[in-house]
């Protein structure tokens, strides 16, 4: 495959998945806003809002041009604003140039689904729509972007492209997860006995709703509700699609996939190596080891493994 088809569909996923994740945490932080306002009180904790804005690292970018106290403003903005690299429309519009530019190795339905999505988006009607209802606005996009990454899945063969459609789409979950976690226990603290626990309650629910993780939290440790229990299921958990463990796994598969190579197999490149050392910490780390190491500290870790990952993609396959 070509360096620079394998390199746009690599991309293509990973916009998709930001999209995706970007329309559900800004409509969790929407809605957390209007719960949380009651119990804010003299609280130092940051709003949900402004917990977006650390996950996008670009508040300063942001407080330039508006308030971002002003809620409607900002979720406007950060959806239709095609100058700022962060808004919805901007990243499906560069998934979507990138997909015209390989469309021969997409399937016609994965290319129809995101055509119109950016369609969807652009339309005169579509910002009406936002306005009259952020919350239904918000769930079509998620859902169209999970239904693009279900036609990849249920329409490609498996192949190089669709290896590198699946590397892109986990990595960057992994990323946006450890950088969700990152900010929000930054935000409002990992102990559970604090005058803020009803505060602390809320923004955790919030937290895995934006993870998409609640309902199947709640089925695995029911009431409880900590730091501890949280860190566990996101970070993880074997077996739920967005802990960075299964996440992790997912993208080894696909390198493998894309190298030939597997378990039992040395390694083809450095980002499997990479990648591999990263799935052993995650299977053998210590819950109690990680917060007494600081989970900041084993967030950036992660990050920094990706990020790393992705250098060592781009000097094996898309330099060529």
């Amino acid at each position: 495959m070509l360096s620079r088809v394998a390199e746009n569909l690599f991309w293509i996923s990973r916009y998709v998945e930001r999209a995706e994740n970007l329309a559900r945490v800004l409509n969790d932080a929407f809605h957390l806003e209007l719960d949380a306002a009651g119990l804010h009180g003299d609280s130092e904790v940051k709003g949900p809002l402004d917990q977006v804005l650390n996950v996008l690292a670009g508040q300063d970018r942001f407080e330039l041009t508006w308030d971002p106290r002003e809620s409607e403003g900002l979720l406007t903005n950060l959806t239709f604003d095609s100058t700022r690299s962060h808004s919805l429309l901007s990243m499906i519009s560069r998934a979507r140039e990138n997909a015209r530019a390989t469309q021969d190795t997409l399937s016609p339905e994965s290319w129809s689904q995101l055509n119109q999505l950016y369609l969807a988006l652009t339309r005169s009607k579509s910002r009406m729509q936002f306005e009259a209802s952020p919350y239904r606005f918000y769930d079509r996009v998620k859902r169209s972007c999970i239904l693009f990454h279900a036609l990849v899945d249920s329409t490609m063969p498996r192949n190089e492209a669709f290896y590198f459609l699946e590397v892109g789409r986990f990595i960057e979950r992994i990323d946006m997860i450890s950088r969700v976690l990152n900010v929000w226990f930054s935000a409002v603290g990992e102990g559970d006995k604090s005058p803020d626990y009803s505060l602390r309650l809320v923004y955790w629910t919030g937290l895995l709703r934006s993870c998409s993780a609640y309902e199947a939290y709640l089925k695995r440790y029911h009431e409880r509700m900590d730091a501890e229990s949280i860190v566990q299921y996101l970070v993880f958990d074997l077996d739920f699609p967005r802990s960075m463990r299964f996440c992790v796994g997912r993208c080894l598969e696909s390198l493998h996939g894309i190298t030939g190579g597997g378990r039992g197999n040395l390694a083809a490149t450095d980002a499997e190596r990479r990648l591999g050392r990263l799935e052993s910490e995650l299977r053998y780390a210590d819950l109690q080891e990680v917060f007494a190491r600081g989970l900041p500290n084993f967030l950036s870790g992660v990050q920094d493994a990706c990020a790393r990952t992705v250098e060592e993609m781009q000097r094996a396959y898309f330099l060529n």
